[in-house]
């Protein structure tokens, strides 16, 4: 048992040696080093260490640079797990294959990967997806194939995603690229790229975009547009570009809109409209105009510049008469 401790010691030390760069500490039950095929294996409970990243596996492969001789990648198999403490976070990556390039230091999870972020043993965010990678230079993680993210109230969807983290493992910045999604209680968004940047508190919405905002009190707002910001610090959500939105028995469209949102209630204040837009009730009454400013409690409207007012009415007949007002 000492002997076999002390030729696995050995081999730890050898690897040490040959990188003066990166610390790397290996433990298995069998390993082999091929210096002329520049190869390594290690099979059995294989235990690995490199900085403070420590990757768990049933087996593991190791390449050697040519000229150095120095570990450039290593490869683990059979659904190998890694993991990562910070102070109270911690960082975990499950996967059918991992490889972990200590020349660029990059990890990637290939195959029903997973990662979690965990902050006092509760999760704060989870990503899935057919491929992930994590820079741990640049803490910037990439996850690329049938994306789903849960992180704080949100779940997120997309074909790929980009996630900037800080060197606490907080997420900075989120973006999802290609039918992206993100599902928020009743509420719904959608675009061709969705980013989330916690610093700025917004979330930007580009190219095809839906909004399907239910607030607390039941009141529901659909928004389309080609662009949309929600700015949680402003509690406002702007619109633009062939906005149509529908609220309550309201049809607006316009170029331009931004929705007031009460910080304390959650509730819609008002939308106004920036632009030559129109508002149609009931699909009937209408009112044009180049600003117009909709109230939501009490119901009011406030029209200026080159108004047209549409008023249709029923007369004793059963005929519909319309009123046509322009100022």
């Amino acid at each position: 048992m000492k002997k076999k401790n002390a030729k696995i010691l050995i081999l730890s030390i050898l690897l040490l040696f040959m990188s003066s760069v990166f610390a790397i500490t290996i433990e298995s039950k069998k390993q082999e080093i091929q210096l002329d095929k520049n190869k390594g294996f290690f099979t059995g409970d294989v235990k690995v260490q490199v900085g403070d990243v420590i990757v768990q596996s049933p087996r593991a492969d190791l390449d050697l640079e040519p000229q150095t001789k120095k570990p450039s990648l290593a490869t683990f198999f059979d659904k190998p797990y890694a993991h990562q403490i910070k102070d109270n976070k911690k960082h975990e990556v499950k996967a059918d294959i991992i490889k972990v390039s200590l020349i660029k230091k990059l990890i990637t999870a290939q195959g029903n990967t997973q990662t979690n972020v965990l902050q006092d043993k509760k999760p704060v965010i989870i990503i899935s997806a057919d491929m992930q990678e994590y820079n741990t230079n640049t803490n910037l993680m990439k996850a690329i194939g049938h994306v789903v993210i849960n992180y704080e109230d949100m779940t997120a969807t997309s074909d790929n995603a980009f996630a900037l983290m800080d060197k606490k493992g907080d997420v900075h910045n989120l973006k999802l690229n290609s039918r992206a999604t993100i599902k928020q209680d009743k509420s719904i968004i959608k675009g061709d790229t969705i980013q989330y940047s916690k610093l700025r508190q917004d979330i930007i919405v580009n190219g095809n975009t839906l909004s399907d905002v239910t607030f607390d009190n039941g009141d529901r707002v659909i928004i389309n547009a080609r662009n949309q910001q929600y700015d949680r610090k402003g509690n406002t959500m702007m619109a633009t570009g062939n906005v149509k939105i529908k609220y309550a028995d309201y049809n607006a469209t316009g170029p331009k809109a931004i929705m007031h949102i009460n910080s304390k209630t959650n509730k819609p204040e008002k939308i106004i409209f920036v632009g030559r837009s129109t508002i149609v009730e009931k699909g009937v009454n209408s009112v044009t105009a180049d600003r117009i400013t909709m109230t939501m409690n009490p119901k009011t409207f406030e029209a200026v510049g080159n108004v047209k007012t549409n008023i249709e009415q029923n007369t004793n007949s059963n005929k519909k008469d319309t009123m046509e007002f322009s100022l």
